[in-house]
């Protein structure tokens, strides 16, 4: 008796599925990700939810920030999440109320930054600023070990900056120094550490590209560098290439993840964002990025031996809302009062 009423129940719910709408949920996703990373994460999370179809667009974080601040077309948001975003414009997004505030269920677990305040994106991945130098130049003990350092007289005319004006990540770790200089001492020591570090720098490159061919080439001996770059160089085989993690700790740059303020399918929308901080997307998303994952113990996930220089390292606090606030002023003064100067 019991199994029959188990089969009747069954089957009236598959009639019901069958005259109902079977149509897959679509959950449209905005990232500049690698492929292959995000072909894992379609893959992986339509195998668990097999009524979604996850569809990528590829853009960068300025293109998809652009959209986001367009008129909307029927109401509707031009898409649904946004993974693997700058910091810097998700924060614009979230100011405007273009997010909305959602909490994964990885917030809580060993993290390298804290969450933002009122959880309208949370990080996922982020990479240190290093000292790159060549071996074939600098032997490992004589290289700079902090900031500092980089002030000795040795360095003249020797060290290469992304140039904050034409670079996102220059700007970003100018302008984080400056928050730290802020809230530890103050904001005009900040700016003379800068300008004591520009009569060092031999130019200011528009990328890390620029910046690495320059310490291959032997024009300059030090370049101030994201650490996902210098190790990506490393892999295409410039076993030249080294870096050390300023001791005092050093600027991120950060990438996260949040749900699009009215979506349709918020509810899958979120599962899809609690998947993104899983232990098998974290892993593939460091294979694949050379980022570390902002959250999660780190030694869950493996890489092989040898993937990186194994250095241990701080982060500076990711002020992003402080920093978004301030960046035009801080900007616009280090044009006028440091380059060059």
């Amino acid at each position: 008796m019991e199994r029959s009423v188990l089969f009747g129940t069954a089957a009236v719910a598959v009639l019901a599925g069958c005259g109902g709408d079977s149509r897959p949920v679509t959950l449209e996703v905005r990232t500049d990700l690698p492929e292959a990373l995000r072909d894992y994460v379609e893959e992986s999370f339509e195998a668990v939810h097999l009524d979604t179809d996850v569809r990528f667009t590829v853009e960068s974080t300025e293109a998809s920030l652009s959209d986001l601040q367009s008129p909307r077309v029927d109401g509707q948001p031009p898409f649904d999440v946004w993974w693997g975003a700058d910091v810097a414009g998700l924060e614009v997004a979230a100011d405007a109320d273009l997010l909305v505030p959602y909490r994964p269920v990885w917030i809580g677990e060993p993290s390298l930054v804290e969450p933002s305040g009122d959880d309208a994106w949370q990080a996922l991945l982020v990479t240190p600023f290093v000292i790159a130098f060549s071996r074939d130049d600098l032997q490992l003990n004589r290289a700079p070990s902090d900031w500092n350092d980089l002030r000795h007289f040795r360095w003249v005319d020797d060290i290469e900056v992304l140039d904050p004006i034409r670079s996102s990540a220059g700007a970003w770790m100018v302008t984080s120094l400056l928050a730290r200089y802020e809230r530890e001492s103050d904001l005009d020591m900040g700016f003379d550490w800068l300008a004591a570090l520009d009569g060092q720098v031999e130019a200011y490159a528009t990328s890390s590209d620029d910046a690495l061919r320059a310490l291959k080439s032997g024009r300059s001996r030090l370049a101030l560098i994201p650490r996902a770059d210098a190790e990506a160089t490393r892999f295409d085989g410039a076993s030249w290439l080294h870096y050390r993690l300023p001791e005092s700790g050093t600027p991120v740059l950060a990438r996260g993840v949040a749900v699009i303020a009215g979506v349709e399918h918020r509810a899958r929308a979120e599962a899809l964002v609690d998947h993104l901080g899983s232990l098998d997307v974290r892993t593939m998303a460091k294979l694949e990025t050379r980022w570390q994952p902002a959250y999660g113990d780190v030694d869950e996930i493996r890489v092989p031996l040898g993937f990186e220089l194994e250095q241990s390292w701080r982060p500076y606090e990711l002020a992003a809302d402080h920093i978004e606030r301030e960046r035009a002023g801080w900007l616009d003064r280090w044009e006028r009062h440091v380059r060059g100067r």
